[in-house]
């Protein structure tokens, strides 16, 4: 059984493999993922084994204005691959529907829950 020791608010920081950035926020709790940006808001679900962590989010556009680091997109889907501890994160994320899209995040845990 887990223990959801990773449960919290973090920050995180990512860029695309085009050196796009952004930043934004994600909550983690008990394999859900909850989070957003200035223009997108994040849903999905992650497990972790050890210090390794796998999820898939959805990326969902909420400001028509918003231009994501991988483009002028409304919505796509990332699997994630990386590892976790309990305050940091590192994570490679690959768009499930072009292996072009690929970004780099990493995140700081700022609360428990």
């Amino acid at each position: 059984m887990e223990v959801f020791m990773h449960n919290g608010l973090w920050t995180i920081e990512f860029s695309s493999e085009s050196n796009f950035f952004g930043n934004g926020v994600l909550v983690l709790i008990e394999g859900r993922l909850l989070g957003g940006d200035h223009g997108y808001y994040y849903s999905g679900n992650y497990e972790i084994n050890g210090t390794d962590l796998h999820g898939r989010v959805n990326v969902i556009r909420y400001d028509p204005n918003s231009i994501s680091v991988f483009g002028d997109i409304d919505n796509f889907s990332l699997n994630l691959e990386g590892s976790i501890s309990d305050s940091e994160l590192i994570v490679v994320a690959g768009d499930v529907n072009n292996s072009k899209n690929t970004m780099h995040i990493t995140g700081k845990k700022k609360e428990e829950l």
